[in-house]
C-alpha cells in the first residue's frame, strides 16, 4: 500500500485485505489502516523517521501512535524496531509502558570504522568537496570495484550562516536553536521565539570575519566528483532523481548490479538501503542539520550519522565511514564516531529536561496562514497572549514566522506550547479547548480569514 497505486490497484489491494485473500500489509504511514480483520501484529520500522508524522492535508497523526493505540484495542503486538530509537521512545520504554529489546551486533562482522575529518584542520587539504582522506579511501575503493555512498543532507529553505575558522553557527540566546538567515531583510532570526539581530559581520565566537552562507546541494557535488572521478559513474538519490513513480526501485537496482560506482544524495540514503559491495561512506557538511531550526536537530543529526555509517561494510569487506564537519567535538558526532547511542540519549536527555522539551513535555504548534502579512501577525500575536493568559509563560515560545513566511501566496507564523506531560490527556485535551475558544473570542477585527492548524507533538 503506497500513494502512487493507481485507484484500481488501491482498491484491490483493499479488498483482497479485507476479504483475507491477502494477510501481510507493507507500505508508509497510511499502511497502519490497513483493513485486516485479524490483525495481530503490527511492525514500525525505523520507528525514529520524521515520515511517520502526517501533518497537510488532515487528518493529522503519527503512524507509530496510531499503531501502539490499534494495537492495544485489537490486543496485538507492536514492535517499534530502530538502531537509533527516537528520545521519547526510548524515555517510554524505560518508563515501563513498552518492553525494551536489544541486538548486540550485525549479521555480518563489526559496525564501520568511522574517522572524523576536522575541516578547520582539512580546509587547506582538499580535493574539491572531499578533505584528502576521504578522496583517497573512495580512490582505492574504486580500484577495488567497490562502490561509495557520498551524503550531503541540505535543506534548501534552512540559510544559515557560519564561522570559516572556527566553525561557530550563530544560535538563539533564548533557546539554543540555531538562527535562519533571511537575506532580504539581512537578519538572523529564531524560529520559536521571534529573536532577531542583524546578519553578523564577524564570528561571536572568536572574532573572524570568514563568515559564509551556506549552501551548496546535492548536484553541485556530484559535478565536483565527476571532475574528481572521471571514470566513475556516478548516480544521484534526491528528491529531484526520485520524483516519478520509478526512480527510487530504478536507482537502487542499478547500484546494486553494481552499474553504479558511486551514490550521492540526502537522507534517503540513510533509509535502510543494503549495497554489500558499499565499504566507502562519506557524510559532507555533517553540521547541517544542526543548522536547522529545531529542537531535535542533535537528536536528528546523531540518527542521521548512525544510520549512514550502517550502510558501509554490510557484507564480509569491512567499511569505513568518513564525516567532514567544523563541530567535531559535537555530542551527536562523537558519540555516533563510537556507535555508542545510549551516551548520546543520556547526555541529549540532560539538555531536554533543562529546557523541559520532550519527552518531558509535549509540544504543540499553533500554525497561522493567511493572504494578508499583517493579519496574519496581529492573529499569531493576540492568540500567543490568550496562550501566556491560561498557562506558565515560560510553556510559551513565539510567536515568529515559520521557516518559509511565504508560500504559495499565503504567510505563515507559529507560536509553540509545552504541555507538561506528566498531566492526563484529558486534562491536555480541556486544556486546548479552553484556550482555542478563548482566542476564537479575544481574535483582533479583520483576522477572521487567517486559518489555524494545531499539530499535537509536532514532528520536525
Amino acid at each position: 500500500l503506497h500513494s502512487r497505486l493507481t485507484p484500481r490497484e488501491r482498491l484491490d489491494a483493499w479488498l483482497d485485505l479485507a476479504r483475507g485473500r491477502r494477510r501481510i500489509a507493507i507500505g508508509p504511514r497510511s499502511a497502519v489502516f490497513a483493513p485486516l480483520p485479524d490483525l495481530g501484529l503490527l511492525v514500525v520500522d525505523e520507528e525514529h523517521d520524521g515520515s511517520y508524522k502526517q501533518f497537510d492535508p488532515a487528518p493529522r497523526y503519527h503512524a507509530r501512535d496510531v499503531a501502539l493505540v490499534r494495537a492495544k484495542t485489537l490486543g496485538a503486538v507492536v514492535i517499534l524496531g530502530s538502531a537509533t530509537p527516537s528520545i521519547t521512545t526510548r524515555y517510554a520504554a524505560e518508563s515501563g509502558k513498552h518492553t525494551l529489546l536489544t541486538l548486540a551486533g550485525r549479521p555480518f562482522g563489526a559496525m564501520p570504522e568511522v574517522k572524523i575529518l576536522d575541516m578547520k584542520q582539512y580546509r587547506p587539504a582538499m580535493r574539491g568537496p572531499l578533505a584528502v582522506p576521504l578522496f583517497r579511501a573512495i580512490e582505492t575503493a574504486l580500484s577495488k570495484r567497490e562502490q561509495a555512498i557520498l551524503l550531503l543532507n541540505r535543506r534548501g529553505f534552512a540559510s544559515y550562516l557560519q564561522c570559516e575558522a572556527c566553525g561557530h553557527i550563530p544560535e538563539s540566546p533564548e533557546c539554543s536553536v540555531s538562527l535562519t538567515y533571511h537575506r532580504a531583510r539581512n537578519l538572523l532570526l529564531c524560529h520559536y521565539t521571534g529573536y532577531s539581530r542583524r546578519a553578523d559581520t564577524r564570528c561571536e565566537a572568536c572574532g573572524s570575519e570568514e563568515i559564509t552562507l551556506k549552501g551548496s546541494g546535492t548536484e553541485q557535488v556530484e559535478n565536483a566528483v565527476q571532475e574528481l572521478f572521471p571514470d566513475a559513474r556516478l548516480v544521484r538519490m534526491d528528491r529531484d532523481t526520485t520524483a516519478g513513480r520509478t526512480d527510487h526501485a530504478r536507482i537502487y537496482t542499478q547500484v546494486l548490479e553494481r552499474r553504479a560506482d558511486i551514490l550521492i544524495g540526502t537522507q534517503m540514503l540513510a533509509k535502510g538501503l543494503d549495497f554489500p559491495h558499499v565499504t566507502v561512506v562519506g557524510v559532507l557538511q555533517a553540521e547541517n542539520e544542526l543548522a536547522f531550526p529545531s529542537w531535535r536537530s542533535s537528536e536528528r543529526l546523531f540518527q542521521l550519522l548512525s544510520q549512514v555509517s550502517g550502510r558501509a561494510g554490510r557484507d564480509r569487506t569491512p567499511g569505513k565511514v568518513f564525516i567532514q564537519t567544523w563541530k567535531p567535538d559535537h555530542p551527536a558526532v562523537r558519540t555516533a564516531r563510537e556507535h555508542d547511542y545510549a551516551a548520546f540519549e543520556r547526555t541529549e536527555r540532560l539538555l531536554r529536561a533543562r529546557s523541559f522539551f520532550p519527552p518531558y513535555s509535549r509540544m504543540v504548534l499553533f500554525h497561522f496562514k493567511g493572504a494578508s502579512k499583517e493579519s496574519v501577525a496581529l492573529r499569531a500575536t493576540a492568540f500567543t497572549e490568550t496562550l501566556r493568559a491560561l498557562t506558565s509563560d515560560g510553556a510559551v515560545l513565539g510567536p515568529s514566522p515559520a521557516v518559509v513566511e511565504r508560500m504559495q501566496g499565503h504567510y505563515h507564523w507559529q507560536v509553540s506550547l509545552k504541555l507538561d506531560s506528566r498531566t492526563t490527556t484529558a486534562q491536555q485535551e480541556t486544556l486546548l479547548d479552553r484556550i482555542l475558544q478563548h482566542a476564537d473570542r479575544a481574535k483582533p477585527p479583520g483576522t477572521s480569514s487567517v486559518r489555524i492548524t494545531v499539530d499535537v507533538d509536532v514532528v520536525e
